[in-house]
């Protein structure tokens, strides 16, 4: 992936740099732009006159595109990045050739009119200091004013609930029967608010992102019922037929998780209360307790082991009870070997498995003997590091009896492939990582493509891939960190389209033909209960932290 500049804000764009000198920047981000403090905010920002001019004038639109009639790409000017002068409250838009923000930072006095907030990204800008500003600072208002504006936004947008629903044409891979028109898609995911529960954005930018995993809704609301049979097929060499199990209820934190992702699915206003669900992962696990600022990778963890957890017991309970509940000390010697292997297949038929685990095989050299170890494990995500990190050396030693030690420090080559693909991967950007005794963050803006071809990144043996094949996923999912390790703030965006099916083309794609582009469908962003829809544009420039890709059908 390819590094750029870290906002869509350039520098060509905005006024000169001043030499005057500037505050210490947060010791907690390795990056200039992690949450800098200035110098200009007690001149910039004045919240009485924000509330003044924003309780006046039509929210989420440019005041100049309005006042010309501008229309952008044949839409309002509403619908591109808005940003507010945080001195007087008037919204400019930042559309390049454009840019009434900056045009009204430049009319009017520079060092009175320099600090925005944007309304999509919620992201406060100097345009003295060219520098993105921590909206968590001490400073209380900047950060009372991005308040208000949240707040505002929330109470502008009530008019049409918090919750958007969607309407689609109909599927290119169906046509409607002779002599009736075409059927309006009603099989789309509405998007919510969810409440935050006292620091829980982590918690519901990952929710976000699940809520509209086809896969899994489909999947969790096969097993939700008491008596659900699963079908258990054990590998040949095992020389056992297949076996069906009725399952028992679900545990807790399966049940809690499938009553979430079907209110989320309901038609209804928001926005969703998670209580029920965070706290029986709460239960699981006690780190998440306290309403403390927390990591939505850790959090994806925590929730999809803890159901695969609860998911293993389940099946397990099934198998013991085809096999008349037997124990250790009732069981003979060829009940147990039925169990075992019935058990260690089965176990892996959970859905949590079944959408989101992969397998990498890790192969290491060593350039000095040559010696090639192979390991394998699995993965529910995969973490990229976007910093250049130190090469591991391992070190062989010679050492001649109670003579001097010689130590010879050699290289190895390692490589890393994908041996298993999940319908759903996961990409982990790596952007906490520690520095001496603290924990830093990166905030530079990552390239990551709309379409992802694995096929380079897969073993031979996976997919039995041949030269010239790709294996083709689609983005669907973001977890979006801006700020710095001291204050910062999860959002999300996710793309609302209609469920895959399964063709032809799933075969064209593995023959590496072309798939075209990324499947039709909405991008919206959502931050806690604000929730609006947005370009692609706008998507690709977000600071992603988490990526969620679909496997093309």
């Amino acid at each position: 992936m390819r590094l750029k500049d870290p906002f869509s804000l350039k520098a060509a764009d905005m006024t000169k740099r001043t030499n005057k000198p500037r505050k210490p920047r947060d010791e907690e981000s390795s990056d200039e732009v992690s949450g800098l403090t200035c110098q200009h905010v007690s001149k910039a920002v004045d919240l009485s006159s924000v509330k003044k001019s924003v309780l006046s004038s039509v929210w989420l639109v440019c005041s100049e595109c309005l006042k010309e009639r501008t229309m952008i790409d044949g839409e309002p000017a509403a619908s591109h990045d808005i940003l507010v002068c945080l001195k007087c409250g008037f919204q400019g838009c930042n559309q390049t050739g454009i840019q009434h923000a900056v045009k009204h930072h430049q009319a009017l006095h520079p060092e009175s009119h320099c600090i925005t907030i944007s309304l999509s990204t919620w992201k406060a800008w100097c345009f003295e200091c060219n520098e993105e500003l921590s909206t968590h600072c001490n400073k209380k208002a900047l950060a009372q004013t991005l308040d208000f504006l949240q707040k505002h936004s929330v109470k502008a947008t009530s008019a049409s609930p918090k919750v958007i629903k969607f309407q689609e044409e109909p599927s290119d891979y169906t046509d409607p029967p002779k002599g009736k028109s075409p059927a309006i898609n009603s099989t789309l995911v509405p998007v919510k608010g969810i409440n935050n529960l006292g620091n829980t954005c982590f918690f519901n930018a990952v929710m976000q992102n699940l809520s509209q995993t086809h896969m899994l809704i489909d999947l969790i609301q096969e097993v939700k019922e008491k008596g659900y049979k699963l079908r258990i097929c054990p590998p040949v060499e095992t020389n056992l037929s297949p076996l069906t199990v009725t399952l028992p209820s679900p545990e807790p934190l399966t049940s809690a998780m499938f009553l979430f992702l079907q209110s989320m699915k309901e038609p209804g206003k928001g926005p969703l209360n998670p209580k029920i669900l965070f706290n029986q992962l709460c239960q699981k696990a006690p780190r998440f307790k306290g309403y403390q600022q927390q990591d939505s990778q850790e959090l994806l963890h925590y929730l999809m082991d803890s159901i695969r957890v609860e998911e293993t017991k389940r099946v397990k309970a099934g198998i013991l009870k085809a096999f008349n509940n037997p124990t250790e000390k009732t069981a003979d010697e060829d009940t147990k070997r039925k169990v075992k292997a019935y058990g260690k297949e089965g176990v892996r038929m959970n859905f949590v498995d079944r959408i989101f685990v992969g397998e990498l095989t890790n192969t290491i050299m060593c350039e000095e003997c040559e010696h090639i170890s192979t390991v394998k494990e699995a993965f529910i995500d995969i973490s990229l590091p976007i910093i250049e990190e130190r090469v591991s050396y391992y070190i062989c030693s010679e050492e001649n009896q109670y003579k001097k030690v010689e130590k010879m420090y050699t290289s190895a080559r390692k490589q890393m492939l994908i041996s298993s693909l999940p319908p759903v991967i996961t990409l982990h950007l790596k952007r906490f990582h520690q520095a001496g005794m603290n924990l830093r963050k990166v905030n530079r803006h990552v390239d990551f493509p709309l379409i992802l071809d694995l096929a380079p990144f897969c073993s031979a043996s996976c997919k039995n891939l041949a030269a010239g094949d790709r294996v083709l996923y689609s983005l669907y999912g973001i977890v979006e960190h801006s700020g710095s390790m001291r204050g910062g703030h999860y959002t999300a965006y996710v793309k609302v389209r209609a469920p895959q099916r399964k063709t032809e083309q799933h075969h064209r794609n593995l023959s590496g033909q072309d798939a075209g582009g990324s499947s039709q469908g909405q991008w919206v962003y959502i931050s806690d209960t604000t929730v609006q829809t947005v370009p692609e544009s706008r998507v690709l420039n977000s600071q992603a932290y988490l990526l969620f890709y679909e496997e093309m059908l």
